[in-house]
């Protein structure tokens, strides 16, 4: 079975900002724990794209990332309400990458108190082929979320866990 993930992830210490900022956009989800200085949640109705009223009512950074394990995967971060980073990378007919917004100092400014190396964090984005991504044995998707801090990533979806199929504890906002 292929990997179908999408999270969102709260630039916080604080799982109540992420349940305030589901409750305010009038979703419903579920909010992990607080690791690494992420709160990761997922949302009921998404689908694969930023959700708007989610985005719209953001007050800190936050992550939207996608991994579907045999079409490609994509990150965008948001600062508030402003797009400021966004990447995909597709390869269901061609290989396409798309840096629509790019910027590795905006990188180091949002994240300065974590420990991120720039130069390990650039290698994710700069595959060329999809004989390369399949080449390695850790994805870069996974080489982005692990260098960003985020330990809730991987198998991550509200299909996942509304199924009981990941391990943890988490608050479900109904």
């Amino acid at each position: 079975m292929s990997e179908f993930s999408e999270s969102y992830h709260l630039y916080t210490n604080n799982p109540k900002e992420a349940i305030s900022l589901i409750n305010e956009s009038g979703k419903k989800g579920y909010v992990f724990k607080e690791s690494n200085g992420w709160v990761t949640f997922v949302i009921k109705g998404s689908e694969f794209n930023s959700d708007p009223a989610i985005v719209e009512n953001n007050m800190g950074i936050l992550l939207h990332y996608v991994y579907a394990e045999d079409h490609g995967w994509a990150a965008k971060i948001f600062k508030g309400n402003e797009l400021v980073f966004d990447y995909s990378c597709e390869w269901d007919e061609d290989f396409l990458v798309q840096k629509n917004i790019f910027n590795m100092e905006i990188i180091k400014e949002l994240f300065k108190n974590q420990s991120i190396n720039i130069e390990e964090f650039e290698k994710c984005f700069e595959i060329d082929s999809e004989e390369e991504w399949f080449d390695l044995e850790n994805p870069p998707a996974y080489q982005f979320a692990e260098n960003i801090g985020l330990v809730n990533y991987a198998w991550i979806s509200v299909d996942y866990v509304s199924q009981d199929e990941v391990p943890g504890e988490f608050t479900v906002i109904d």
